[in-house]
């Protein structure tokens, strides 16, 4: 499917401009090469569920170089909203970061091993695109890891009625259903864990662990935003909202909220800490 509108958000230097682009690929590959030139790094994941609905969330973490020359692509289409993700290995934006769709199917993902494979993104772009209810999901999964082999990555797909975690690395993986509220960082639950750098490995947990803490009493989307800009136990390499020592961290936030047949996007470029989430609702007739 091809997508009716790109939004792009560029920023250097914090200085952030919203203008509506469109990237010639020789263009979009020069920018995403010099960015992507370190592997990412984190991404805090989530949902929990609400009266009537959904508060699907992620923080997206990349490394410095990715901020200093930040290129930002959101696709917009009467059946999808979606984040573009990014190629580590070949610097090529393609799939997606995390979407939504007109059947009220959420998906995003985080990063667990750079490969020369296919990317996850790809297989996340395949559910936003083609899940319309959740006996879809196993399908489309089963099909596409038939075909491909795929860098590391966990991917969360959620509606109102259920969710899915799904593992993938190489031509393995691993799909669960989840009952209650979820949210994941970047270690492995279902297949064997891959090893890391520590400080990767801390900050998986660190922000794992004060998520689970505080979504048990996230029922809204102000305390939801609360959490995506907290600094526990410091502003720092650990916190959700993520600052690196070496200059990267958390590069934008979203928040998709589904609400009955309502849908909305609150998205908010850099630190959440620092900006604020402006809201755009999806799906109207």
């Amino acid at each position: 499917m091809k997508p009716s509108l790109s939004t792009g958000w560029t920023a250097h230097n914090n200085d952030l401009k919203k203008k509506q682009v469109k990237l010639a690929p020789a263009e979009r590959n020069h920018c995403v090469q010099k960015s992507l030139s370190s592997e990412l790094k984190g991404c805090t994941v989530g949902v929990i569920h609400i009266p009537g609905g959904i508060l699907f969330f992620k923080n997206r973490d990349l490394a410095r170089e990715y901020l200093v020359n930040r290129i930002t692509v959101f696709q917009s289409t009467p059946e999808i909203h979606t984040l573009k993700g990014a190629n580590l290995q070949t610097g090529e934006l393609e799939g997606v970061s995390i979407g939504v769709n007109r059947y009220r199917i959420c998906v995003a993902n985080t990063h667990i091993a750079s490969t020369t494979d296919v990317t996850y993104d790809i297989l996340c772009e395949r559910l936003v695109n083609e899940a319309q209810q959740q006996r879809d999901v196993p399908r489309i999964v089963e099909d596409f890891m038939r075909h491909n082999t795929v860098q590391g990555g966990r991917i969360l797909v959620s509606s109102p009625d259920w969710t899915y975690l799904i593992e993938v690395f190489k031509n393995v993986f691993k799909l669960k259903e989840i009952e209650a509220d979820f949210v994941i960082t970047n270690s492995f639950s279902l297949l064997p864990h891959q090893e890391g750098r520590k400080a990767r490995q801390e900050s998986s947990t660190n922000r794992l662990h004060v998520a689970n803490r505080m979504i048990k009493n996230i029922s809204s989307i102000n305390a939801l935003k609360s959490m995506l800009r907290s600094h526990v136990p410091e502003k720092g390499d650990l916190s959700i909202c993520n600052h690196r020592q070496d200059g990267g961290g958390t590069e934008s936030s979203h928040i998709i909220h589904i609400q009955g047949n309502s849908i909305s996007w609150s998205s908010l470029m850099g630190h959440p800490c620092e900006n604020d989430y402006h809201i755009i609702q999806l799906f109207q007739t």
